[in-house]
């Protein structure tokens, strides 16, 4: 049932309209509600609590982001691309990663990264979704 239901709002998501973000846009702290990863045809969900995923993502709005967990702090540059990806990008220039951003709203983020298949050969899927709210 859990799978049938984040499906469902998956295909909300990528029914509504294109989804344009700016640097600004994403200003405040968000915290990473829960994670999906898909791997070739196997799907897992899970809540964050307590763990390695549970990561304050603090946007400045003009392009600093700063990875907070307990007393530990990671400042990372980010950009909008054509509104809809955003990546993190080294000292540099290089980027560290890349999201595509399937919807965003004040109280809502949600961010894709296509990973590495696991194994070698043609046809394979593999992806991570997070779903982010800001941190109250």
């Amino acid at each position: 049932m859990p799978y049938f239901l984040l499906l469902v709002t998956l295909l909300f998501v990528g029914c509504q309209s294109k989804v344009r973000v700016t640097e600004s846009d994403l200003k405040g702290a968000w915290k990473t509600d829960s994670i999906y990863r898909y791997t070739n045809g196997f799907a897992e969900r899970k809540a964050v609590q307590y763990d390695a995923d549970n990561i304050v993502y603090d946007y400045d709005g003009s392009g600093t982001m700063t990875m907070r967990k307990e007393a530990e702090a990671r400042p990372v540059r980010y950009r909008i691309i054509n509104g809809d990806s955003l990546q993190y990008v080294g000292k540099s220039g290089t980027v560290l990663s890349s999201f595509r951003i399937l919807a965003f709203e004040p109280g809502k983020l949600v961010l894709r990264k296509m990973q590495e298949p696991l194994f070698s050969g043609k046809n394979q899927l593999v992806y991570e979704i997070r779903l982010f709210s800001p941190v109250k």
